[in-house]
């Protein structure tokens, strides 16, 4: 088998552009799990080899089976493959087991880059004959450890190719920096999660209405009952409504009320949703062990363990994919699960409430077979239906005095009278419900306090027709034509008020990209050099995306 790549000598001007591409490479990987792959490829194709992989230890002996054991492992030192690529492609799980264990644990054990050239050698090795390799290069990672965390290793399949000094020189440059790499992208992940665990644990912490502020509404009587009930039990909850209702709301106040703590939330908006991607949903919801899949070099928890003893609140469960779901519906009915790549004896389990929440129509997705109806009444042990903000315009004056109060609870606010009858207008379809209302109350607010810095009233000329679905906004009667001074006055305040929404939206997007500009951008739908130019120009501090 041949990788069909150049097979001359190497140039010192094509090692050096290869090994930039190899540092450019690195630094994405510290963000993203497929860049160590591209790393590999790069590796893999300057050298002319046909495999590589990364191998690391397995400290906790989970996972799949041990393919080398090297001195000081202990019984748990196991080394699993954790990347494996072929000429630009992963490869297939019965590939990655073809490579020399020999040369692996001989590179452990020296401690050293080894070369294997059976020409050479005065002994045969099996693998060797059997897999057609005609060379194979292991070396040590370290990284800065005492011990070896792992091996690079990488195998030659064409006869005609020689491994000359200057390939083994690039490989042995290649295996420090994946070691000084990888060690840098464990830090990287128990970082991440660290900060993913106190955000999961202490979600139910953010400042939001109590499950009484909720229910006071008068058109909220209808669903009091259903809460009660929700309440009296420990069973699941299903809350369904249009986007925007507050589902996610009533569910922590449902939560906090009942005294489930830790509430945590599952967002899973795309997990699953494309494709049948069950490593996406199990290692969000159940964790991962390291090595379960090719780029997975740390464990990961996951949110059911964080949640264990608490609730877990699972936002849009109809964009499970059906094997998701299958796994969803197991752990609801006994309790247990095992993460990716989880190979105890015993399945671990956890004591989770379960609260549920749609924007979907659920009678639909069962009968088009988009959701099991199994995993549905798993989940609607009680169902609260949320009612739209157009169903319920007699509160929406009382919704925004109680957005004032609590977005600025040290300031009067009132609204006018002909605000009032605005908010209340079949002129405002209310599409995007409460999360709509309080954003134009919040926006109403901003520019209210622009052109007045000490005002204490909102009026309709302080919502913007684009904030409350392009109704007419009708000018108060003592409203007098203004002059061209005030006008160019107007001009920058509004700009003033745009550049602060801009600033709102992205830190808002850095903040559920982690802070990396490459995923922010992605999520706003513009380009990454886009997004940091505008971060820069507005003052707004990001951690560095990759390119």
């Amino acid at each position: 088998m041949s990788s069909g790549l150049p097979r001359e000598p190497l140039t010192h001007e094509s090692m050096w552009r290869h090994m930039r591409q190899l540092v450019d490479r690195a630094f994405v990987a510290l963000e993203k799990d497929w860049a160590v792959d591209e790393c590999l490829d790069i590796v893999v194709d300057l050298l002319g080899a046909d495999r590589g992989m990364i191998l690391l230890r397995q400290p906790d002996g989970g996972g799949s089976r041990p393919v080398a054991r090297g001195p000081g492992s202990g019984p748990d030192g196991g080394m699993r493959v954790v990347n494996a690529r072929g000429h630009k492609r992963a490869l297939a799980p019965e590939e990655r087991e073809e490579m020399s264990r020999t040369i692996v644990r001989r590179a452990l054990e020296r401690d050293e880059c080894v070369l294997w050239d059976p020409a050479a050698a005065q002994t045969t090795s099996a693998s060797f004959a059997m897999l057609r390799i005609v060379a194979a290069l292991a070396a040590p990672l370290r990284g800065g450890r005492p011990q070896p965390s792992g091996v690079l290793y990488v195998d030659f399949r064409d006869p005609h190719l020689a491994v000359d000094q200057r390939r083994i020189e690039f490989f042995m440059t290649a295996a420090a920096l994946f070691g000084a790499l990888l060690e840098q992208h464990d830090r990287a992940r128990t970082d991440r999660e660290l900060l993913r665990e106190v955000r999961g644990l202490f979600v139910e912490s953010r400042r939001t209405p109590t499950l009484e502020q909720l229910l006071a509404p008068p058109s909220m009587v209808a669903i009091r009952q259903e809460v009660a009930a929700a309440l009296s039990s420990e069973g699941p909850v299903l809350i369904l409504g249009e986007s925007g209702t507050g589902k996610t709301l009533l569910g922590h106040a449902l939560a906090e009320a009942s005294g489930r703590r830790p509430v945590v939330r599952a967002t899973l908006s795309g997990a699953g949703a494309s494709g049948d991607d069950v490593s996406t949903i199990t290692s969000e919801l159940f964790g991962h062990e390291r090595g379960s899949w090719s780029g997975a070099t740390a464990k990961r928890v996951g949110l059911v363990e964080y949640a264990d003893g608490g609730t877990l609140i699972l936002d849009e469960i109809l964009n499970l994919s059906p094997h998701a779901q299958q796994i969803l519906l197991d752990f609801c009915e006994f309790g247990m699960y095992r993460p990716l790549g989880y190979e105890g004896a015993e399945p671990k389990r956890a004591r989770v409430r379960i609260i549920a929440a749609t924007n979907g129509d659920v009678r639909a997705a069962i009968q088009e077979r988009r959701l099991r109806q199994d995993l549905y009444y798993r989940l609607a042990g009680v169902t609260i239906d949320l009612p739209p903000l157009r169903a319920r315009r007699q509160d929406v004056p009382a919704l925004a005095e109680a957005t004032l109060r609590r977005i600025d609870p040290s300031r009067p606010w009132t609204l006018s009278s002909s605000l009032r009858d605005l908010l209340v207008s079949p002129s405002i379809g209310w599409s995007g419900n409460v999360r709509q209302l309080v954003h134009a109350i919040e926006r109403a607010r901003e520019r209210a306090l622009l052109r007045d810095s000490e005002a204490t009233e909102l009026l309709p000329e302080h919502l913007a027709p684009r904030d409350i679905d392009g109704a007419a906004i009708a000018s108060t009667p003592e409203a007098a034509p203004l002059s061209l001074s005030a006008r160019w006055q107007k001009v920058h305040a509004d700009r003033a008020t745009l550049e602060e929404l801009e600033k709102d939206v992205l830190r808002q997007a850095l903040d559920e990209a982690g802070g990396v500009v490459a995923y922010a951008a992605r999520a706003l739908g513009i380009a990454r050099t886009t997004l940091a130019s505008r971060l820069e120009a507005l003052g707004i501090r990001a951690a560095k995306g990759p390119p």
